[in-house]
């Protein structure tokens, strides 16, 4: 992850976009957050930065930053904030096993175990736009061409009609 990559004397850079965990979707909540190996280069970055700054926007939105700022210095709200972060990220982690489960109760053989190991929102299945396209075309089930799929989106209701299609695509 991202420990091995930012070792002692490397550079990257991180982008962070907050726009989900705060619900601020059209507030461009994010951070660039650059990793240099020495001040020079840490100089050099920023000028770039600033550079493109200047280029695509100048001034960036202040509203959503000011939520975030106000949550995040308050103590009941940030307390509050971190309980439903980790309410959402425990049902998303419930969702992703329970697919998984689901899937081989259907007796689907490809193995899907991968996603119950990740994290996260979305996932990256491993179904082609070959399946994609039937899972849209049979059962009216919406996924990115590239086999991206929403885990949130996942419920205990929606689960088995989900894993009965993904079987039935799969055995095609």
């Amino acid at each position: 992850g991202l420990l091995a990559l930012a070792r002692p004397g490397a550079e990257l850079l991180v982008a962070s976009s907050f726009s989900k965990n705060f619900g601020l979707y059209n507030e461009r909540i994010g951070a660039l957050t650059v990793v240099a190996g020495d001040a020079a280069a840490a100089e050099a970055a920023l000028s770039h930065v600033k550079l493109a700054i200047r280029t695509n926007y100048s001034n960036p939105p202040a509203h959503g930053g000011a939520i975030v700022t106000t949550v995040l210095t308050d103590p009941t709200l940030r307390g509050e904030w971190e309980a439903e972060v980790a309410a959402m990220r425990a049902r998303i982690n419930a969702m992703r096993h329970l697919f998984v489960e689901t899937l081989n109760e259907k007796g689907v053989e490809q193995d899907f175990s991968f996603i119950a190991r990740q994290r996260g929102m979305f996932s990256f299945s491993g179904l082609t736009p070959d399946h994609v396209a039937a899972l849209r075309d049979k059962y009216s089930i919406y996924i990115v061409g590239s086999g991206r799929i929403n885990v949130a989106g996942m419920t205990e209701a929606n689960m088995d009609y989900l894993c009965t299609a993904i079987a039935d695509v799969l055995a095609e």
